[in-house]
């Protein structure tokens, strides 16, 4: 049998972790709106295009390498934008979600061994 004591703080964690739980879900079920990535693609491809243009008729070829880093910069921000629209995910640049559950796991193993419910 359970005891009150246990039974309330059983319950208690379990609100909690799907309190946790509901949230993760709303976040992944959460994509960007699409008109939103479209127009931020497109307005950053355009400006990147008009400012090399722009930048080689003033300056010259020389230009060229800081424009690509230029280039590369703002487009690796656009890229990690991408990755961390879903961060529930099994790929390297995600939340650990295996190691979180298994310390949960290991909490509530801790809490049972501590009420003597092996």
């Amino acid at each position: 049998a359970i005891d009150a004591m246990f039974y309330r703080q059983v319950n208690e964690q379990l609100d909690i972790l799907t309190g946790a739980w509901g949230a993760i879900e709303r976040i992944n079920a959460t994509p960007l709106p699409y008109v939103y990535v479209v127009h931020l693609r497109t307005f950053l491809i355009l400006y990147l295009a008009f400012r090399h243009v722009e930048s080689v008729a003033r300056n010259g070829w020389a230009s060229l390498p800081l424009l690509f880093f230029e280039s590369w910069s703002l487009l690796g921000i656009e890229a990690a934008a991408v990755e961390c629209e879903r961060p529930f995910q099994w790929q390297n640049n995600h939340l650990p979600l295996g190691k979180m559950c298994v310390t949960v796991s290991q909490n509530v193993a801790h809490t049972l061994h501590n009420f003597g419910y092996n």
